[in-house]
């Protein structure tokens, strides 16, 4: 009897202890799990407090964001940080919920009810649009979300199959990494570029019977004014190496620009354009007609299509206005202003595919109104301070969905990890807050409403999966490119 009382009375102390921790946890709540949400919790989980507990909400089954669906193939130094983001799966004060929408399978609500602080990492989810009649209607209009996720093999873009067997020369309008990323998957040979890298089959599939011959890179502004950085610029120029030849660029419209004291990097951004502009000329004069070129073009902003009158599923050229520059010294720096102004010109540019590159813009959550929330439609972000969200104590954003489509990993490094110490700065001031049970709330919530919950052990097995295929063709991996496909592993 005595016996029988004692294992009672241990466990009924464990009970204790374990429901006293759990309520006495701080607990915060991350939405999203590209690169800002798993380097926050990283540098959060660098403090070794018992006491936190990180509970990652992911609406994919998959983690890692754009690092999974966004990098390009053949950059997979960048896509390196996964192997960093591994390390939460040690920590036992981590946990990840993949294939959990929030606002449908657990309410925006039941977070704040739950947990000390909610911090929203879920990036852009839209792209931004040219405003013009057609552009979400005629498929010769592709939008650079829906491209680059159909060759990074994401489920939601699996259909897209663009018309590139149809297609001689497309026209990219914007131009920043993004542009010159899409450029290089549209020209590069896919032996031996593309065969070796996790490129998704669908698309290296449909680009070995590609006929693309050109591809026109557009933007609004001046060429000081290029959105793309110089590694990605000279990575375009250096497929010469591979047959694809930089075919010219507007060099008229800048003369002026040989007159300004430039910076370092504008100085090396001209120094490119100069050092490969002749490489073509070259070829040809060698009697060698390369089949597939590149070329920039500046000051045009545009202002509607025209469709093909033989094919229904593509274009015939697409309308531009042309724009002015006036670029001025600012004196004694190395900086200018410039100014764009629309002229009473016109010109087209004769393609078949248009790929709009213009960024990307977040959507507000479900509950965000009911909550006080604040969104700034236009710009696409959650107003905040160093990524504390206005007029919310429990409230951090940061990515994306902080300060717009704009900077890549390393700037994602710094902001994460400085946001990371204004919340953990809060932690240790603030109390946990007991009628908060975090997790243990969470998990009864989600079984409840049967919502098939991919954990980090079931991620392990569909990258694992995902591996193995890859070794059977030679490359890094195979992605599945079905979500139901991925449930299926899973189980």
């Amino acid at each position: 009897t005595t016996m029988v009382l004692l294992k009672k009375f241990i466990l009924s102390s464990r009970r204790l202890f374990s429901t006293t921790a759990s309520s006495l946890s701080k607990k915060v709540a991350v939405i999203g799990a590209g690169p800002s949400g798993f380097y926050t919790s990283l540098n959060l989980l660098k403090d070794k407090d018992p006491l936190l507990q990180i509970d990652m909400f992911e609406k994919n089954p998959c983690p890692f964001g754009l690092v999974r669906y966004g990098v390009a193939p053949d950059h997979p130094e960048v896509k390196n940080c996964q192997e960093r983001f591994q390390d939460t799966r040690e920590d036992e004060r981590f946990r990840y919920y993949g294939n959990v929408l929030v606002g449908s399978d657990i309410k925006l609500k039941e977070l704040y009810d739950n947990y000390d602080i909610v911090v929203y990492a879920y990036g852009s989810n839209r792209e931004n649009k040219l405003g013009i009649p057609g552009e979400d209607d005629h498929p010769g209009i592709i939008n650079s979300r829906a491209f680059v996720g159909w060759y990074n093999g994401d489920p939601e873009y699996r259909d897209l199959d663009p018309p590139l067997d149809k297609v001689k020369s497309i026209v990219i309008i914007g131009n920043g990494n993004v542009a010159i990323d899409i450029a290089r998957i549209l020209l590069a040979p896919v032996e031996p570029h593309w065969e070796t890298t996790d490129i998704s089959k669908q698309a290296s599939d449909k680009l070995r019977k590609s006929k693309v011959e050109k591809v026109t890179i557009v933007a609004r502004k001046g060429f000081l004014e290029s959105k793309f950085t110089n590694k990605e610029f000279k990575e375009l120029f250096e497929l010469y190496k591979e047959g694809v030849y930089f075919g010219g660029w507007p060099e008229q419209k800048f003369v002026t620009l040989h007159d300004l004291k430039l910076g370092r990097v504008d100085k090396r951004r001209l120094s490119l354009v100069n050092k490969y502009k002749g490489l073509l000329k070259k070829e040809m004069a060698g009697g060698k007609a390369p089949k597939k070129t590149w070329y920039l073009d500046y000051l045009k902003s545009p202002i509607g299509f025209k469709a093909s009158s033989t094919d229904p599923d593509l274009l015939e050229e697409v309308i531009f206005r042309d724009n002015s520059i006036k670029i001025e010294q600012i004196p004694n720096t190395h900086k200018y202003k410039s100014a764009i102004t629309p002229t009473e010109g016109f010109s087209s540019i004769d393609c078949q595919l248009v790929i709009p590159s213009i960024g990307y813009k977040c959507k507000p959550l479900p509950g965000f109104k009911e909550l006080g929330i604040p969104f700034d439609e236009r710009k696409g972000v959650i107003p905040n301070v160093d990524g504390k969200v206005l007029g919310r104590n429990d409230s951090y954003c940061v990515g994306w969905i902080s300060n717009g489509s704009r900077g890549n990993i390393n700037s994602t490094v710094m902001t994460s990890g400085l946001l990371a110490e204004i919340i953990q700065e809060q932690l240790d001031k603030s109390s946990p807050d007991v009628e908060k049970y975090g997790r243990k709330c969470t998990e009864e919530l989600l079984r409840k409403r049967k919502v098939n919950v991919v954990s980090w052990a079931d991620w392990a097995k569909i990258e694992a999966f995902e591996k193995k295929r890859g070794e059977e063709s030679g490359k890094p991996a195979e992605k599945v490119t079905d979500f139901k496909k991925m449930l299926e592993i899973c189980k």
